[in-house]
């Protein structure tokens, strides 16, 4: 699989005698009202986050698997997760793993 550095589409590659898939995006996660939601919250999100990058406190595996479906917080995720490592979570294959599970 390839990701579109554009887009963030995976693409499956075409081997012989494979039908040719690729992976749709989720249409509930890009509709309109997903959208809208998101940026709604996001403030607020990325405050929280900004908070935990001051103070180093950690906000919650479930807090950042909340977030991580917004795009611009994955951004800020993946920060504080290279900054604190000691708080146990990574990111595999896309995915956010809290080793401490």
């Amino acid at each position: 699989m390839t990701e579109n550095s554009v887009s963030g589409i995976e693409i499956k590659a075409v081997h012989e005698g494979e039908s040719s898939a690729v992976s749709a995006p989720n249409p509930e996660k890009w509709s309109h009202e997903a959208i809208v939601a998101r940026s709604n919250v996001r403030p607020v999100r990325r405050e929280k986050l900004n908070r935990a990058a001051n103070s180093g406190e950690n906000p919650g595996f479930e807090y950042l698997q909340e977030c991580w479906d917004d795009p611009a917080l994955q951004i800020v995720i993946k920060k504080l997760l290279a900054k604190f490592p000691q708080w146990g979570i990574a990111i595999v294959d896309g995915v956010l793993v809290d080793w401490n599970r």
